[in-house]
């Protein structure tokens, strides 16, 4: 399976299509995602537009689950059964972490999520294993991770006031490092 946000021009043929985040008919469309198979069929999923700031979006891929993080949400979508689950998070959505690129067995999570105060870990189903706030007031970043912590920073004092922590790969749980906020 293949993901991409797809150019506001793009008109290309998809088989299916997904409006996601709307809290009614007709609702804006802020982004659009294209998730193809090997078949040729291509889903098309909107996302609503909503009131959030925009600074970073992404999309990831793990089996038939399509990770979209866009503005202050993350949209999980099953591309099967068009399952739509929403995580909205504190403050605005900024990168998204796979076991395989963090080079760990996927056991405790297949996906890591940071905000810019919080880190959401989603396991194999796109279930929310854990989610560890107060790491940052502008950006948290995972720099690398072991079968027992994961180890990163958050940014308390922008810009460049970065300071490190260090959760339980299992739980979440801060383990060192870093403070919560004041």
């Amino acid at each position: 399976m293949t993901i991409s946000f797809l150019e506001e021009h793009d008109v290309s043929l998809f088989t299916r299509s997904l409006l996601v985040g709307a809290d009614r008919p007709g609702a804006a469309i802020a982004a659009s995602v294209a998730v193809g198979w090997d078949c040729d069929a291509r889903l098309r999923i909107d996302v609503a537009s909503a009131v959030e700031c925009i600074c970073f979006q992404a999309v990831r891929m793990d089996g038939t689950k399509a990770y979209i993080g866009y503005g202050g949400r993350i949209f999980i979508v099953d591309c099967v059964t068009e399952d739509v689950v929403i995580h909205q998070m504190d403050g605005y959505f900024s990168k998204f972490y796979d076991a395989a690129q963090l080079q760990t067995s996927g056991e405790d999570f297949r996906i890591l999520a940071s905000s810019e105060s919080e880190l959401f870990a989603f396991g194999p189903d796109g279930e929310l294993r854990w989610k560890t706030a107060d790491l940052g007031i502008d950006g948290v970043l995972v720099h690398c991770v072991t079968p027992t912590h994961i180890e990163g920073c958050g940014e308390w004092d922008p810009p460049g006031g970065w300071q490190p922590f260090i959760l339980a790969t299992h739980t979440g749980e801060r383990i060192g490092g870093g403070f919560a906020s004041q």
